[in-house]
């Protein structure tokens, strides 16, 4: 697999995020706009979206062989959601804990990038309805399998 195939990159990513992850329902590319989140009952199961990034170039690790062999980064976003704080915010960290420093095929480890946040979704009444807990984990690919 060559690092540049983001989606092959993607897709053993997700593949070990659910294999690490077995109590959660794992989602892809949904939209968590307001009307969709209205739609989830307050009473839900915890369970996580991912929401993948483009690659990146790193000017710092260009190389002299040419562009396809210059070092990327890219990213995926945890959402976790949850019927409480606490549930989005204890999730998520079970989940950052279980996930960071994986090695990412062709690629550097898993590694947190920025901090965490839980904020509320709230209902047509402006009340917190469900809680999301959110953070990313980034990683470096190149076509030559930076870290392998």
């Amino acid at each position: 697999m060559t690092g540049l195939d983001l989606v092959s990159v993607q897709d053993a990513i997700y593949t070990h995020i659910a294999s690490a992850l077995p109590a959660y329902e794992i989602k892809e590319d949904s939209v968590l706009d307001d009307e969709s989140l209205l739609k989830i009952d307050n009473r839900v199961k915890p369970f996580i979206v991912l929401r993948w990034h483009g690659l990146q170039r790193s000017v710092a690790n260009a190389s002299f062989a040419g562009v396809r062999f210059d070092e990327y980064s890219s990213a995926v976003d945890i959402v976790l959601v949850a019927p409480t704080p606490k549930q989005a915010r204890q999730g998520l960290n079970y989940a950052m804990n279980e996930l960071i420093g994986w090695s990412v095929p062709g690629g550097s480890q898993l590694t947190p990038e920025g901090g965490s946040s839980v904020f509320p979704a709230v209902n047509y009444d402006s009340k917190p309805h469900i809680y999301l807990a959110v953070n990313t984990l980034s990683f470096q690919v190149n076509s030559a399998g930076v870290g392998s």
